[in-house]
């Protein structure tokens, strides 16, 4: 499933002799603030900024010349935080409708009217309703302990994403969730925000969700994921020489998406800013103390680490997998970070 990575979470090593050192591996996140450019591989249709040192995938999936979908999703190294925007497997739907079941089409269906196009027969669904649906059915495969603490609508973003709509003929909807779940003795926290598209109406009309934009990561670090997918939100860029490949509006579509995208950037920002989402954040005491994080660096490479706060030493591999502990015996193989102040 890409939407979301399985994540690793917490695994104790050690043990032995009594006085023996317990190190604990810990979630962490690298190159806050340090990012690289992301060319789309499949088509060079679209540019992102994506964090320096992470697991990134993602490109163009296309069905056909008319129904394709911009994705990326991007995860640490260990696993522990991933970041989405766009499912590659998510469908296009059509509301179902008399003519429809009487054809055979019933809701759950794949219909296609040109057998070019392909659609799946479901219900129409506001954005606070696919963000909660969507949401849960990806974290079901990857958490236990699954729970909806936050869903509802945005109207402040869907009335900002309509102004731009409008050129092109449809209407959207923008609505957001929140998630607790668990996985080896982590709390996670799971974000989703998703914007709904549709043109008719809800009697007989298309509709499809896009952009999908969602987190996963372990609870102390929720504020600053948020402001980090906030970032490559409003980072993307269209190619204007794929636009000049496609077939027709094309400057309205560059200009509505990057100013969709601004807006659910502001929206994600200005929603988690109490937690953090601001990144510069990270680097005030206030602050790190008070999401329970802190920031250390690599001697040797400069690589920084934002991590749960409450060891006394912290240590990394090549790989950048972070390990706390609470003696100063190295770990096997692995550097001793240093403190990164305010």
């Amino acid at each position: 499933m890409r939407g979301l990575a399985v994540f690793v979470a917490m695994v104790l090593a050690g043990g032995g002799a009594a006085g023996a050192q317990t190190s604990v591996q810990l979630p962490a996140l690298p190159g806050v603030g340090q990012w690289v450019r992301f060319l789309d591989p499949q088509e060079r249709a679209f540019t992102i900024d994506v964090p320096a040192g992470w697991q990134v995938q993602g490109g163009t999936a296309r069905w056909n010349a008319l129904q394709y979908r911009f994705w990326l999703h991007v995860a640490t190294p260990d696993g522990s935080t991933s970041l989405g925007i766009n499912d590659p497997t998510e469908f296009f739907y059509v509301v179902p409708t008399p003519v429809l079941a009487g054809s055979g089409f019933r809701e759950g269906s794949l219909y296609s009217p040109t057998g070019v196009t392909f659609y799946k027969v479901v219900r129409y669904h506001n954005g606070a309703q696919f963000a909660a649906l969507w949401g849960r059915s990806k974290l079901e495969q990857l958490c236990g302990d699954v729970r909806l603490v936050m869903n509802r609508a945005q109207p402040e973003l869907t009335a900002e994403v309509n102004r731009y709509a409008q050129v092109l003929g449809m209407s959207r909807d923008a609505g957001e969730a929140g998630f607790t779940c668990s996985a080896r003795g982590l709390e996670m926290t799971a974000y989703v925000q998703a914007t709904v598209n549709a043109v008719g109406d809800q009697s007989g009309g298309l509709w499809w969700a896009d952009p999908i934009v969602s987190f996963l990561t372990p609870s102390p670090m929720a504020g600053i994921t948020a402001g980090l997918v906030a970032h490559m939100v409003a980072s993307a860029r269209i190619d204007p020489n794929w636009l000049a490949r496609q077939a027709d509006t094309n400057m309205a579509v560059s200009e509505i998406t990057t100013r969709t995208n601004a807006a659910i950037s502001s929206i994600i920002t200005r929603g988690w800013a109490e937690r953090g989402a601001i990144i510069d954040r990270v680097m005030e005491e206030g602050s790190r103390a008070r999401l329970g994080i802190d920031v250390f660096a690599n001697p040797n490479t400069g690589a920084r680490y934002v991590v749960p706060s409450g060891y006394d030493y912290y240590w990394a591999n090549p790989a950048g997998v972070v390990v706390g502990t609470r003696t100063d015996d190295a770990p096997n193989g692995l550097t001793r970070l240093v403190h990164v102040p305010p």
